[in-house]
């Protein structure tokens, strides 16, 4: 996590807001069960140490198979490029589900 986020990091996910220890809690056990992932971006745009972007992460899990998730993201990062702080938005979409430009 120190490669890519801030020590102090705020992240507010579908409105619950996540600190260092939660995301590190979540992706321990992500990490035993993922296979494989990719990011398709849908848009982005920046302003600086801000960005604002649409994406999807699709991922194949050991135990479940495929799953994909639509992400609304604004985020705000340091000079250095650590994430400082992201305000997302989150929705599971079908595996298959093509991008709506919504």
């Amino acid at each position: 996590m120190s490669r890519y986020y801030t020590r102090d990091v705020v992240q507010v996910a579908d409105g619950v807001p996540l600190d260092w220890d939660r995301p590190v809690a979540h992706l321990r056990p992500v990490r035993k069960n993922l296979r494989e992932f990719r990011f398709e971006v849908h848009e982005a745009f920046t302003d600086g140490g801000r960005i604002a972007t649409r994406f999807t992460i699709h991922a194949r899990m050991r135990k479940g198979g495929p799953v994909s998730t639509r992400v609304h993201m604004f985020a705000e990062f340091t000079p250095d490029g650590l994430l400082r702080r992201a305000e997302q938005l989150t929705r599971a979409v079908a595996p298959t589900e093509p991008e709506t430009g919504e």
